[in-house]
């Protein structure tokens, strides 16, 4: 799988992280015990198999992204995926769309229209350790804005990242 990512400035990078320490400190599942190298906080704006790495945008890169509430997406019996949702507004839907125009190829779910933005925090938490890892997110609150630093593409295949203009 390939993937064409939103990454944060340091200071929202550290935001999220922080998240993912509060996690792994009270013994939760959390992204922070995923140590590669090119572990980072992302909002995926396209996923899929075959998608090329963007030549460039006709668009602008937004500045910031908004957090919204946490989301918790299926991943098998008794198990999601949890994350922070990203407000759509006017200047990340106009990129997302633009991401698309460039390259093709992406999941159904990552389409516009269909897309829901967000930054994970845990991948296949068990529903009875829900209740606590809110309890710990509730402590460590995000800025109203989150810095964009750039774009990248990642191939899951070859484990690689390549910075997009």
């Amino acid at each position: 799988m390939r993937s064409i990512e939103l990454v944060l400035d340091p200071a929202a990078e550290r935001a999220v992280r922080d998240l993912w320490d509060a996690l792994v400190e009270a013994d939760l599942p959390s992204m922070g015990r995923h140590t590669s190298a090119t572990n980072a906080p992302h909002v995926t704006l396209a996923a899929g198999d075959t998608l090329p790495v963007p030549p460039g945008f006709d668009v602008a890169l937004p500045s910031a992204v908004r957090p919204a509430g946490l989301l918790l997406f299926p991943a098998g019996p008794g198990r999601h995926v949890l994350g922070v949702g990203v407000v759509v507004d006017r200047a990340l839907a106009a990129f997302h769309e633009a991401v698309h125009r460039v390259a093709p190829g992406g999941v159904d779910t990552s389409l516009p229209g269909r897309w829901a933005p967000h930054l994970t925090l845990a991948r296949h938490p068990r529903d009875v350790d829900l209740p606590r890892m809110l309890e710990v997110l509730a402590a460590v609150p995000l800025p109203e804005e989150l810095g964009v630093a750039g774009v990248r593409h990642w191939d899951g295949e070859t484990k690689t990242v390549t910075t997009v203009g």
